[in-house]
């Protein structure tokens, strides 16, 4: 019995030197030890090229940068829909978020649908990723709006929002999941075309002018009152004034592609 105490004595000693020393090295910034690493790995909730997402119910993580073709994809700067369709059917092929690279364009809404799914994400909703915008400061000025050339990702280094994730306005448009159908979104009629004077809160137009708003950065909105459309928001390359937060195309069908539109990822 007196042996059996003896080794649980030493025995806890021990433990708590290994702690001691564990607690030690994660104070120094050591990453060698187990306890530093299971403190470590609990701090990371998002994965590589992904940001945390702070305050909002319905997000943990978003995309730091438009998607791009990953290193597997058989085509890394998809040229065309098809080329975007053919990485597709390669199940090795799956969207990065990563700086540096060339945001892919050529994709349609239920393509990057896809393409989000097959790495556990999703496209975020039209009011999602005017929330992920807000407290964007001078976006005219910091974001690729009027360039007129498409920009790596990162590139516009001021063009982030406060939680890190760049190129929300300009670079390219990005498609968000939502329908717009005969001029109707989630219940409530879409104004007619023009440049934005009032918002709702998840930052689609209500109201719209003639002229161009200071308030809400110049901003234009895109609606048609007939067909089945899907949203693109932000702007892109060539966007100027129109281009920003508040800025919606309401009149995209789902399959449209071009060199301007690319998407981001959320979970």
């Amino acid at each position: 019995m007196k042996w059996g105490k003896g080794i649980l004595v030493v025995l806890g000693a021990l433990v708590i030197t290994a702690l001691g020393i564990d607690a030690a090295d994660t104070l120094n910034g050591s990453k060698g030890t187990l306890l530093s690493q299971v403190i470590s790995s609990g701090n990371s909730v998002c994965p590589s090229g992904m940001v945390e997402v702070k305050n909002m119910p319905t997000i943990s993580c978003v995309d730091a940068y438009e998607a791009s073709a990953g290193k597997k994809c058989g085509a890394q700067d998809p040229g065309q829909v098809m080329a975007t369709q053919q990485n597709i059917e390669s199940r090795e092929c799956v969207a990065e978020s990563k700086v540096g690279a060339l945001p892919w364009r050529f994709v349609t809404r239920d393509q990057a649908m896809q393409l989000c799914a097959r790495d556990g994400k999703r496209l975020p909703t039209s009011a999602e990723w005017y929330a992920l915008g807000l407290g964007m400061a001078n976006v005219e000025n910091s974001c690729n709006v009027s360039s007129k050339v498409i920009g790596k990702t990162g590139n516009s280094a001021e063009c982030n929002s406060p939680d890190g994730v760049y190129d929300l306005v300009g670079n390219v448009w990005e498609w968000v999941s939502d329908d717009v159908i005969d001029g109707n979104y989630n219940g409530q009629e879409m104004p007619d075309t023009g440049y934005v004077s009032q918002v709702d809160s998840s930052g689609m137009a209500v109201l719209v002018s003639g002229e161009a708003q200071e308030l809400f950065g110049k901003d234009y909105f895109w609606s048609r009152k007939d067909g089945a459309y899907g949203v693109i928001r932000g702007g892109y390359y060539d966007s100027g004034t129109d281009g920003g937060l508040y800025t919606v195309h309401a009149d995209t069908p789902p399959t449209t592609s071009g060199t301007g539109i690319g998407f981001r990822c959320v979970r």
